[in-house]
């Protein structure tokens, strides 16, 4: 059940695809305390939200961490340009408002996504700001948000797009 402040974001999606290159693995199996990045995220989410979605560019990677009760998980679809395709992908799968976090955001904690859950409105994204850089991959996304999906000038970049939609952009929540 969701915590107070969370009535319109019953969802979360945990964004998992990120290869790590430079790391050597996947950055969902990247430990931070001893566990997986992965699984840290949903050991802090999942008690916020009604369901958490994971979502992988192949689902063979959860074979590599313990099982985890996802509501569903959620692959890229074929030929994904980027990473506004997964995204978007993966909002339309949920059809309701959104709750997406990275999983290498290891410092999010229950306080700072009420925070950032509790500024939606129907019809309207909330994406945090911090540095004056928007942090589109630890915001609440109404389905909303995907009438401006397509770029009219053909501009793809995640950026781009949180300048497209509806956003309430606020400071970075203090924790």
């Amino acid at each position: 059940m969701n915590k107070p402040g969370f009535e319109s974001v019953a969802d979360c999606l945990i964004l998992a695809g990120g290869r790590g290159r430079r790391m050597g693995c996947p950055k969902a199996l990247l430990e931070v305390d001893g566990l997986p990045l992965l699984q840290r995220q949903f050991q802090l989410l999942s008690p916020l939200f009604e369901r958490t979605f994971v979502v992988l560019k192949d689902s063979a990677l959860l074979e590599k961490i313990p099982t985890l009760p996802w509501d569903a998980i959620i692959t890229d679809p074929p030929g994904s340009r980027c990473l506004l395709d997964v995204i978007g992908n993966a909002i339309e799968k949920v059809g309701r408002p959104v709750f997406l976090a990275a999983v290498d955001l290891p410092l999010l904690s229950p306080n700072i996504v009420e925070q950032i859950c509790s500024r939606h409105t129907a019809g309207n994204s909330v994406v945090p700001v911090e540095g004056g850089r928007p942090q589109p991959l630890a915001a609440v996304w109404d389905p909303s948000s995907l009438e401006v999906l397509e770029p009219p000038d053909g501009d793809l970049a995640l950026l781009a797009w949180v300048r497209r939609v509806n956003a309430t952009q606020l400071k970075w929540p203090d924790d």
